[in-house]
């Protein structure tokens, strides 16, 4: 069975730090299996007040907890939350305003005759384009970021194991600017969250790959 990567820290530093499972369990409040589930991988993701309770009885400064938690584990705090609540509100609010805004022009253009209409068409409109792609762009390289920080904790955490994973995505990643069929190929298989298969599929498709490397 895998385990997550928080369960997997948890471990790690609760026996650095000579603290037995059900002690910490314990010490947060929880049943005296708790800590113990977590670390094999049956509690998948704390909410954010346990994993933070959990820190802070394993001996973590409390103003970086927060930032360890969502940088190397995705768990957002309620103020997190809540902020990018608003930052999504107000980017909608703000696009809503400049589509009605952009409508409204173009029916101004067409009851006014202007000089190079069609060239205050397009612009207008490349200007709503441009907003939404910057957004998705700046959403992009948020998660570009998280993925380096992931990867870079196993290259610390698990080098031997983990030199393979590195050179082989490597030589795909790099294929893909001459080879199109390893493009789609890498698209393709990222379009689906791997993350959320079963047990027996994640097997399944690392049998039939392994099947296939060794008929090469």
């Amino acid at each position: 069975m895998s385990i997550n990567n928080f369960g997997r820290d948890i471990k790690a530093l609760r026996t650095k730090r000579k603290i037995g499972s059900r002690e910490l369990s314990r010490l947060i409040g929880k049943a005296e299996t708790y800590i113990s589930q977590l670390e094999r991988g049956l509690i998948k993701k704390p909410d954010y007040n346990t994993a933070y309770d959990i820190m802070k009885h394993l001996k973590f400064t409390e103003s970086n907890i927060e930032g360890f938690l969502y940088n190397f584990h995705q768990i957002k705090s309620p103020k997190r939350i809540e902020s990018e609540a608003d930052e999504v509100a107000n980017w909608e609010e703000k696009r809503a305003a400049e589509i009605e805004e952009f409508l409204s022009q173009g029916q101004e253009e067409d009851n006014i005759v202007q000089e190079y209409p069609l060239n205050k068409f397009e612009k207008k409109k490349n200007n709503i384009e441009s907003e939404w792609m910057l957004e998705l762009i700046r959403n992009l390289e948020r998660k570009n970021d998280e993925i380096k920080v992931e990867l870079s904790f196993n290259i610390d955490k698990n080098a031997q194991i983990f030199e393979h994973v590195i050179y082989n995505l490597h030589s795909l990643l790099i294929s893909m600017r001459k080879d199109r069929e390893n493009f789609n190929f890498f698209v393709e298989l990222f379009e689906n969250d791997l993350s959320t298969l079963s047990k027996e599929s994640k097997e399944e498709i690392l049998k039939t790959v392994k099947h296939v490397r060794e008929k090469h």
